[in-house]
């Protein structure tokens, strides 16, 4: 799989999703997590446990690496309320007690009822969990999957190209610099093959 992966940049992306699907479906937690989403609405696994664990293979390390939590976020615009946020969340942290990893699960809908307190930043409602993604602060990064039978789908506004090229570029939509240079300063030290671009 790692010499597949040093050489994903150059595959076209229809290569790329099948060389990530097959990928992630050999990751024993993936498949359990998939599977408990499909009963949450419009609902998707997010991010580190993707691209961080191709950068795990990339390092020759362990599978789930300096993976902190798994990110599971979904759409429910009609309940914006912190208490069907919280049904889900125990919902899916008893049906998943069996990962090892700790779930953070999220309603994007309601993100920007909190946002500014966490963040410092205001930002308007989403309209979409796609729209969301494509705010994350790595170029990289951005990246969600859910299963529909037995095919993997994706979100990846912009593309799997840096995940292959150990490449970090801010995305600059939301995010400030410190955000951004925090995780580049803790990607680059827990994988020091990535290269990163200034701000």
């Amino acid at each position: 799989m790692k010499s597949k992966f040093l050489n994903g940049q150059h595959l076209s992306l229809e290569q790329q999703i099948d060389l990530l699907s097959e990928f992630v479906l050999s990751i024993d937690e993936i498949s359990p997590i998939l599977q408990a989403i499909h009963r949450v609405p419009d609902a998707w696994v997010g991010a580190g446990v993707i691209f961080q664990n191709v950068w795990n293979v990339m390092h020759d390390f362990e599978i789930n690496s300096f993976i902190k939590d798994i990110d599971i976020f979904y759409w429910d615009p009609d309940d914006l309320s912190w208490e069907s946020e919280d049904r889900y969340i125990c919902r899916l942290k008893e049906e998943l007690a069996n990962i090892n990893i700790p779930i953070d699960v999220k309603n994007i809908a309601r993100i920007h009822l909190w946002y500014e307190q966490r963040f410092g930043i205001s930002i308007a409602p989403y309209g979409s969990v796609h729209e969301s993604i494509s705010t994350w602060p790595v170029i990289g990064a951005c990246m969600a999957m859910r299963q529909r039978g037995d095919k993997i789908e994706f979100i990846a506004p912009y593309g799997f190209h840096d995940m292959f090229a150990l490449r970090l570029r801010p995305n600059k939509t939301i995010i400030s610099r410190d955000i951004y240079e925090e995780k580049v300063n803790r990607w680059t030290t827990q994988w020091p093959l990535l290269v990163a671009e200034t701000w």
